[in-house]
This record gives structure tokens, sequence and C-alpha cells, in this order.
């Protein structure tokens, strides 16, 4: 994977105005619900998914276009039935600043669902991400979706009704920051708080994961 974010970067370096990214991030969160109206089952109140994020973008150095996919994979806890949750970013947008700070909005489709407890729907998520500092990084996300088919899946968020599923995560990175290939660069494990709103239940709880960033300078080094 990390000769994949290598590669990125490299191609980008090629051009006449080279400015790119690449962001990888292996996760694993745990979710519990903590307010639900009967729509959840009670099979699904308990939700661990494990998967990795892949993000680039590709542009000036301040403004870029970006790409992305996410594939995670688990289960529900009560119910014992597998869980997916996927989704390709093709079209989207990156600001960045500082050295290899950015904010990044996407538009995407996918496909979730759990055996069982969840039927399976495609989905078709908007998601804003951002990610400030070098080692030390603050990492964060909001994702709201709206689902095709799965007729009982729609307004399934409670505090925003014309949204059907909606998603948060802020966490902090504990990294290090160095130059590699002559790129800014920084790597570390980070641990920080989920937010999701999923079939009219209110779901927080906890995320564990190791993100990799490199992009291409903006400053001078």
């Amino acid at each position: 994977m990390k000769a994949f974010v290598v590669l990125l970067v490299l191609i980008a370096h090629a051009h006449a105005d080279p400015a790119a990214g690449a962001q990888l991030h292996y996760e694993l969160q745990s979710f519990h619900d903590v307010h639900d109206d009967a729509m959840q089952p009670p099979e699904g109140r308990h939700l661990v998914l494990a998967g990795v994020r892949l993000h680039a973008f590709i542009g000036t150095r301040t403004i870029a276009y970006h790409i992305g996919i996410d594939l995670a994979a688990g289960s529900t806890i009560d119910g014992g039935g597998f869980a997916y949750d996927v989704a390709l970013f093709p079209v989207g947008g990156a600001l960045r600043f500082a050295q290899t700070s950015f904010v990044t909005l996407g538009v995407g489709i996918g496909a979730s669902g759990a055996l069982h407890t969840v039927d399976d729907a495609v989905t078709f998520p908007i998601e804003a991400r951002f990610e400030m500092g070098r080692g030390i990084r603050l990492l964060g996300r909001v994702r709201a979706t709206w689902v095709g088919a799965a007729k009982e899946r729609h307004g399934g968020s409670p505090s925003v009704s014309f949204i059907d599923e909606l998603e948060a995560m802020i966490g902090l990175r504990l990294g290090r920051a160095y130059w590699d290939f002559d790129f800014p660069t920084g790597n570390g494990y980070f641990v920080g708080a989920v937010y999701r709103e999923w079939m009219g239940a209110q779901f927080v709880g906890g995320i564990i994961g190791y993100s990799l960033d490199m992009g291409t300078p903006r400053k001078p080094r």
C-alpha cells in the first residue's frame, strides 16, 4: 500500500505543474447505539468494522482533483451478521494549505448492509475530509448518505430529516513527520471518536488506526 501511495505522488511529479498527495488509513471502529426509535432491530445495536481508506489528489499547489476508495467489513455483534460498507469517490476537490494539510469534498457511490439485520442497498455518499498538521495530525470526516432501494433505511437520520444516514469521525494521530523521496511524509497511530446515524438509531463509539500521508511540497524544504 505504501508503494502505491509513492507511485501516485511520483506520477504527479512527472507533470509540468506537479502537485499531488495521497493518504492511507487502516481503521478499526466500534459503534453502539445510544438512542433508538424502533427502526433499528435489536440485533444491529452493536457494530464493529475494520477497513482501509485510500484517497489521493492531483492538481496545483492549492486546488486539486480528489479521488478515493473506502473498504470496510465487520459484524453486528448481537446478531452475528456479516456487515460491510464500501464506497468509491470518483469526483471531488481538494483545498491544500500549510505544508501537507488539506480539506477535501468527494461525491461517490457505494454499498452497505448487514446479514440478517440491515438490508443491502446502493449508497450515494457526499463526504468532507480534513487533515491538519504533520506528525501530530488532526484527522476528521463527515459523511451524508442517501440510500437507493431498501426503503426501510430511508429517512434513517434522526437529526437531519432529508438525509438517510450520517457519519462523523474526529481523531488525533501521534506520529512522526519526515521527508521520503524528497516529499513531506507523515505516519503513525491515531485514536478518536465516531458518531453514526443509521436506521433511526444514533450510534457513538471509538476508532483506532494507522495513517500514512505523502505529498509534493507546498513550501521549500
